[in-house]
């Protein structure tokens, strides 16, 4: 995994669509990157459950896209050392901290959870959830063990936390 650190990967899973990203750091069980949705773009991180992944690759598009980013600037946030990869609390503490919102997906990829962490417990997770309007809403609760992806610093959170700032 060493000298796939700082370059464009895909892991392909078993059971969902392939994930694309810059690979930051990486653990037993989870993977950092910088993801890469589309094309050139890179929007936010994601930190990845290391569990039914099938592989981790690089091809000649990952290293002709790669070139492009780094003819362009593109770098890592300097908070993002900050994340501990220990464990889930660790993961979601780290991020919490550092920037104030993230969303959580489970094994479908069809549904995000957005909000902002208010307690850990030893199942669970429970953020106070954000609707499509910027508002601060209910709790809600999610098993840790069903949480596959978390991500943070995409175009899409930091929107809805300026917005519920600066009602």
């Amino acid at each position: 995994m060493k000298k796939l650190l700082n370059k464009l990967i895909i892991i392909e899973f078993e059971d969902k669509e392939p994930q694309k990203g810059i690979l930051i750091n990486y653990s037993k069980d989870w993977f950092l990157i910088k993801s890469n949705p589309v094309d050139f773009v890179l929007d936010g991180y994601s930190v990845i459950k290391n569990c039914n992944i099938k592989n981790i690759t690089t091809n000649d598009e990952t290293e002709f896209v790669e070139k492009a980013m780094k003819l362009k600037g593109i770098s890592v946030d300097k908070k993002i050392h900050k994340i501990s990869l220990k464990n889930f609390d660790s993961i979601a503490e780290s991020i919490n901290k550092n920037f104030g919102i993230l969303s959580l997906t489970k094994k479908r990829d069809d549904a995000i959870y957005p909000g902002k962490l208010k307690k850990l417990t030893d199942k669970k997770i429970i953020l106070t959830w954000i609707d499509l309007n910027a508002n601060w809403d209910k709790n809600r609760e999610f098993t840790k063990e069903k949480i596959r992806t978390i991500d943070f610093d995409t175009d899409y959170l930091v929107s809805l936390k300026l917005l519920a700032e600066n009602k």
